[in-house]
């Protein structure tokens, strides 16, 4: 709803999310505007306490959800509360989505703002235009769209705080379920459960290599596709037999090979729609290998803007998250021109190029496009990261891309009698590449022509039928009735493959495509359920683990209608509604909250356990002989003695913990070096690691690299010189180092370089600090030694070693002595002119900032070697 500016001439502060998006927009406003960034949401309903107290939401009181500033954003509130005071008009400017519009609406309860000067600006891109156009025609916050928000928060609240409790009772502590997160989970199972059931066929493929007798005897690939009027493929029992495939081959080498029929068509290949986020998130997946939330973090510093020339803050790109293909008419008129002026005039064509939304789409943002195409990737490169560049790149190419003329293609199908078969070869030759001229696939095949489609793209021949090897072959000139040569005839055995497993890209696909999740939740989902272990990805490719199994299982027993895909994609409609004003919240949720409660109660009563099952191959413990039985953690599935706790045997759950090989199947466990049992592969705050099964007695650990194969430590056999006890070499977040095995009660550890060298320490004695009086002890840092006082962390009070950077300079010194005179006199004057030149403003504010915060470095980085012993 459209609102008058209160007092646009007056004091003005304007709110948005981010201090990036803050610096940018300060360029465009003048100095009546005070910008501040709220740092995203802050208020959320709590989750302290115990019941309905840590629900957070009056079940009893039309859900009525209680709202708590955020931990951490007092502070922020304080400060916009203040600028609020001072300010004649505010304008609450963040995203222009259900999330910002919900942010909006929580600033303005939360700082108390007076309706009268209090406006709801939004902008699709940070340009000046879209700024001053937001600023000059202000609304007020959308109700609509922050019950919707609303009415998903809390319904994800209900279920969450419902299904959580049951799989603690039924599996194990600390799981989490969720409305959209468990159907998710529940795709990667069924994939899987569609692959470990396939049974793979066994078909023939007969090829022949023909070409003319005369003229152009180019040769070229004919594929068998009827023998004795049948049709020659899968399904067929004389396709699928070696013996009656060989025998037909035989009859086929002598026969004569005999152009019958050409049929040749023109075909328009033409542009895809500029991005929205499900499709931006897929394409770089498939083409720059990143995650989905990768992506996002990349396209929001774009959106939120980068210095370009002279130091100007710029936003590159439109706002990210959108599910529609909409195009503004100026951006529409400065592409055409673009495309005009640097390309031939039958790269333009007559009309704009307009597409159409799916049906679902809420359609409230533009297409995800360059804010400007004359910012060209060649242009802003200098000023980009290599991964803002790539995903730039992406986005401006698709683009333009759009509104270029379709590419034409001439398809040629010869078909070839030979006896009792016929064979067809397929053809296609570009005429006019039009759009193809910007497109990704353009420029992959220029460098790698001779590479496979994409991962992504791998519905392998074996599964299709179709033949990519041979479909852009240029055919020669043919006539009917020619004559062909047989150059050879080649018979080729295939099976059929199972459905691929889910990368990101086509796991974001098929939420898309189930209505299941939006534009904003996307990387969230993906990014969680691989952060609850229901899902590890490995080779790009999405395998569920025995946890996710194992929860989606009693889910989809207990809760068959939270976890149908149809129920989900319903239940995002119902929010849609609410978004346009066509439901109310608190109904929507009454109407399920009700049954779904009932449900709750009764499966947390009456479902099975799936705590101490017994083992599925009947293993025995390790340790003591007795029998396994399958337990849960945070980090998925091992087995363990069915004699816990009085033996504490555990082996890692076969084909769980084991890494996959380059085919996809399961390698095999990895032993442990100290003592030969099975490592299990758990998980910490700093990522997966592998352990021995024989914990307690054996506490030997692994970490894992990018690939997830172990890292191979450096094997060092030396005692404690405090207690004696033999030192182990572990793996810190700076690397290997060596620490006693006596820990806790003695923590002497010592840094290792990455040769694995033992670094010796300087020795300081009767240092004393100067703050607790305690002993102060050398520990080291990623600068190097610095001395620390021993009470840590009680007192945290670190300081440079005493004659230490004397004795570097030093060490520097004699090294530069050995030189000729007149050339160290001139290196002097050339490191000095350096210096000179390097000392700006900037440069000379960073050394301030750098000698302030030296000392509070030095504690952090004691703290940190602290935890790392």
């Amino acid at each position: 709803m459209a609102k008058k500016n209160p007092n646009p001439g007056g004091n003005n502060l304007l709110i948005v999310e981010s201090p990036a998006k803050a610096k940018t927009i300060k360029k465009f406003l003048g100095g009546s505007f005070t910008i501040k960034a709220s740092l995203g949401h802050v208020r959320d309903i709590p989750s302290k306490g115990r019941g309905k107290k840590a629900l957070g939401i009056d079940i009893d009181n039309g859900f009525l959800p209680t709202y708590e500033p955020i931990k951490g954003r007092e502070k922020v509130l304080d400060e916009l509360k203040d600028a609020a005071e001072k300010a004649d008009t505010i304008y609450l400017a963040p995203d222009p989505d259900r999330e910002g519009e919900a942010i909006a609406w929580h600033l303005k309860e939360a700082l108390h703002l007076p309706a009268d000067k209090t406006c709801r600006v939004t902008f699709n891109a940070i340009t000046k235009r879209a700024i001053q156009d937001a600023i000059a025609n202000p609304s007020e916050i959308n109700m609509n769209l922050v019950n919707a928000q609303q009415g998903r928060r809390v319904l994800d609240r209900l279920v969450g705080y419902s299904l959580s409790p049951f799989l603690w009772k039924k599996i194990t502590k600390g799981l989490s379920g969720g409305r959209v997160q468990s159907v998710a989970v529940r795709l990667v199972v069924d994939r899987e459960r569609e692959i470990m059931a396939f049974t793979p066929e066994e078909f023939w493929r007969i090829a022949a290599l023909v070409s003319k007798t005369e003229g152009d005897k180019s040769p070229f690939i004919a594929r068998l596709v009827k023998w004795k009027g049948e049709k020659f493929a899968l399904g067929n029992d004389t396709a699928c037999r070696e013996e009656s495939v060989k025998a037909i081959a035989e009859a086929l080498e002598k026969e004569k090979y005999a152009v019958t029929a050409i049929d040749e068509r023109k075909v328009k290949g033409r542009p895809s729609p500029p991005f929205i986020t499900s499709t931006l998130q897929q394409a770089a997946s498939t083409w720059l290998r990143y995650s989905t939330d990768r992506t996002m973090r990349i396209a929001q510093q774009l959106y939120e803007g980068v210095a370009l020339d002279g130091g100007e803050m710029t936003g590159l790109i439109t706002y990210m998250r959108t599910d529609s293909t909409r195009i503004a008419p100026e951006a529409l008129t400065e592409t055409r021109n673009f495309i005009e002026q640097h390309y031939a005039p039958e790269y333009l064509p007559e009309k704009a190029q307009v597409y159409s939304s799916k049906n679902n789409a809420q359609d409230a943002h533009e297409a995800v496009r360059p804010t400007s195409v004359l910012h060209t990737p060649e242009r802003v490169k200098p000023f980009l990261t290599a991964d803002q560049f790539k995903l730039y790149d992406l986005i401006w190419r698709r683009f333009v891309a759009s509104q270029m003329s379709p590419a034409e293609y001439l398809t040629t199908t010869a078909t070839i009698e030979a006896g009792n078969g016929v064979f067809e070869a397929k053809g296609r030759q570009v005429k006019f590449d039009g759009h193809t001229i910007l497109s990704m696939e353009a420029q992959k095949k220029a460098k790698k022509d001779s590479k496979s489609k994409s991962d992504d793209d791998n519905d392998t021949d074996e599964e299709t039928g179709s033949e990519e090897s041979d479909k852009d072959q240029i055919l020669p000139r043919l006539s009917e009735k020619e004559p062909l040569n047989l150059n050879e005839l080649t018979p080729s055995q295939h099976f059929t493959q199972p459905p691929p497993r889910y990368s990101e890209a086509s796991l974001v696909r098929t939420l898309e495509k189930e209505g299941i999740g939006r534009p904003s939740t996307y990387a969230p989902i993906v990014k969680t359920i691989q952060d609850r272990g229901y899902v590890r990805l490995d080779r790009r490719r999405f395998y569920a683990t025995e946890l996710g199994i194992a929860v989606t299982d009693l889910l989809v027993q207990n809760f068959e209608g939270i976890m149908d895909l149809k129920f989900t994609a319903g239940m995002e409609a119902d929010l849609d509604h609410v978004e346009e004003g066509n439901e109310d919240w608190v109904k929507l949720i009454e109407k399920f909250y009700g049954p779904f409660s009932e449900k709750v109660e009764y499966a947390v009563k009456n479902a099975a356990s799936l705590k101490g099952r017994p083992a599925p191959g009947g293993e025995k413990c390790p340790l003591c002989g007795g029998d396994m039985v399958v337990r849960y953690s945070r980090s998925g599935a091992f087995l363990g003695c069915a004699n816990y706790p009085e033996c504490k045997g555990l082996i890692a759950m076969p084909g769980e913990n084991a890494s996959s090989g380059e085919d996809g199947e399961e390698g095999e466990l990895i032993s442990c070096p100290q003592c030969g049992a099975p490592m299990i592969r758990k998980r910490s705050r700093y990522g997966d690691f592998l352990a021995c099964s024989g914990y307690p007695a054996c506490k030997q650990t692994l970490p894992l690299g990018k690939d997830g194969k172990p890292v191979e430590l450096p094997d060092i056999k030396m005692d404690c010189d405090k207690c004696g006890k033999p030192m182990v070499v572990k793996m810190g977040r700076r690397g290997p180092f060596l620490a006693c095995s006596g820990y806790p009660d003695c923590k002497n550890t010592k840094h290792l370089d990455r040769e694995g060298k033992i670094i010796e320490l300087p020795v300081v004695e009767g240092e004393v600090c100067e703050k607790c009086g305690a002993e102060m002890i050398v520990r080291m840092s990623r600068r190097g030694p610095f001395l620390a006082c021993s009470a840590f962390p009680k007192c945290r009070n670190a300081k440079n070693i005493p004659g230490l950077e004397k004795k570097k300079k030093a060490d520097g010194d004699e090294s530069d002595e050995g030189g000729d005179g007149e050339d160290s006199e001139s290196g002097a004057k050339t490191v000095k002119k350096k210096t000179a030149k390097k000392t700006t403003k900037k440069a000379a504010k960073k050394t301030t900032k750098k000698a302030t915060a030296k000392k509070s470095t030095a504690s952090d980085e004691a703290e940190e070697n602290e935890s790392e012993s």
